[in-house]
């Protein structure tokens, strides 16, 4: 076996295990948590984990000439329909707040609908969601092209772009079942605080990376701000 195939081997192994470990802590955290909510999520965690498993198994990876003559646009692709995704149901929540504060009756007397809880959603949907998605889209595809770089990794911008997803299904959903910290545009409660961790520090070592293994001597303006962002 190649070195080259021995690396591609290493980083599906690494990505199988870790949908291992995801899956056996969501299971642990659903059979052991004593909150509703908090149990609802680590079985949305479980079956994210469960579908990555899934994938990764029926589809390993193989080493090839040209995946380092080309750039990586997928994750970028699945970032950008998310954008779209959520930027149309954040907009369409704000809507509906905004008929809720004319004609209260749209509250609909339920407590996952009213104002109170629709709100953060609409807040969230648009910063987080839309923008988020926005970010991750341009930053990946930026710093290919500017660094004139395949994106370092494989299975980790992946990891990187469905794991922000699943930080968004945890954080809207929490806030509908009236589940968070009670603060201003950092509502989200501590668990999916970490996943959110988690996943960002991934999408920086991806961006690291990539400026590591560049070939364009120059690093452009555009990328520090990118990493600006991350930081904040």
């Amino acid at each position: 076996m190649s070195p080259r195939a021995e690396v591609v081997a290493f980083s599906h192994g690494m990505a199988l295990l870790t949908a291992v470990v995801g899956t056996l802590l969501g299971l642990t955290v659903a059979l052991l948590a004593t909150d509703e909510v908090m149990r609802f999520h680590a079985i949305l965690f479980t079956i994210a984990f469960v579908a990555g498993g899934y994938y990764l198994a029926l589809h390993p990876r193989k080493a090839g000439p040209q995946e380092q003559k080309s750039y990586m646009d997928g994750p970028i692709k699945v970032a950008t329909i998310a954008a779209v995704f959520w930027g149309i149901v954040g907009f369409l929540v704000g809507d509906v707040i905004a008929w809720q504060l004319a004609f209260p009756i749209f509250n609909l007397d339920l407590p996952w609908t009213n104002f109170g809880r629709l709100r953060p959603v609409h807040t969230s949907a648009v910063i987080f969601a839309f923008g988020g998605n926005v970010l991750l889209a341009t930053s990946l595809y930026v710093v290919q092209r500017t660094c004139r770089a395949r994106i370092a990794g494989y299975w980790t911008p992946w990891f990187v772009v469905w794991g922000y997803q699943l930080f968004v299904v945890l954080a809207a959903t929490g806030y509908v079942l009236g589940v968070t910290q009670g603060k201003e545009y950092a509502e989200p409660e501590w668990y999916v605080d970490i996943w959110l961790t988690i996943v960002w520090v991934a999408y920086l070592l991806v961006f690291l990376g990539t400026l590591w293994k560049r070939k364009e001597p120059h690093i452009y303006v555009a990328n520090w701000f990118f990493l600006v962002s991350t930081a904040e």
